[in-house]
């Protein structure tokens, strides 16, 4: 019997892998993966990474360990999307596993972050916060809780802090992997995203939805079904 084809999912800044588990049930035909970064969930008693090189050669290792040796797709969401990019040139330079079949892409234009290069501690504690807060990443009812604050400020901090020391103009990646891309126009305008077709340069297909950041709670069925269907055209090759 053929292994069902594989997704790799990587979360958002201060996320989990449990941020996958509303589309998992919708792909019966796909094995999901969500990759948990180090400090973070089921992990989270080991150091923060200090840069995406960290990053990518752990959940590089990680998914190496998971493969199966079938098909298989990336999938990022918002911070997720430097991780995937970041892990699939490893995949490309090391030769260890074949490339995966589809990459998807959400939530995140592949835009150069700096405006926390010249921030204090403290201007940051309340970047973070506001930022986190205006994505609809905290619950109203915690948005003044301390102790909430204090548990997962510094896991926020961590993350924005390495997406904002991350150049995509250093980025060398020309990938004729076919991508697509989940986006809001009131979060991620078209007219950034579109830039994603600079790295996968043979087919980079867009969908957008309404919402907010986190657009894939309120869409994940569709965003499911999308998957499906492009993970199923891979199947009936």
């Amino acid at each position: 019997m053929q292994n069902k084809t594989q997704l790799f999912c990587f979360t958002y800044a201060g996320g989990t892998a449990s941020f996958f588990d509303s589309i998992e049930k919708y792909l019966d035909n796909v094995e999901v993966i969500p990759l948990e970064y180090a400090g973070h969930g089921n992990r989270f008693k080991e150091p923060f990474y200090k840069n995406f090189n960290e990053l990518a050669d752990d959940l590089y290792n990680n998914l190496i360990n998971n493969y199966k040796g079938g098909t298989y797709a990336l999938f990022g969401y918002s911070m997720g999307t430097i991780s995937v990019v970041e892990v699939l040139k490893r995949i490309i330079d090391r030769e260890n596993i074949k490339l995966p079949d589809f990459i998807f892409l959400a939530a995140h234009e592949p835009y150069t972050k700096t405006v926390i290069k010249n921030f204090s501690e403290s201007e940051m504690d309340d970047f973070v916060k506001e930022r986190t807060i205006s994505f609809g990443g905290v619950p109203e009812k915690l948005i003044n809780n301390k102790s909430f604050w204090r548990m997962y400020l510094p896991i926020y901090r961590a993350d924005y802090y390495i997406i904002h020391k991350y150049n995509f103009e250093d980025l060398k990646l020309k990938s004729l992997i076919p991508a697509v891309v989940f986006y809001s126009e009131n979060d991620t305008p078209f007219d950034k995203m579109k830039y994603w077709n600079k790295y996968f340069t043979e087919k980079c297909e867009y969908h957008e939805f309404d919402g907010t950041h986190f657009f894939m709670k309120e869409h994940y069925c569709d965003i499911a079904n999308i998957i499906k269907e492009k993970i199923g055209a891979i199947n009936d090759v």
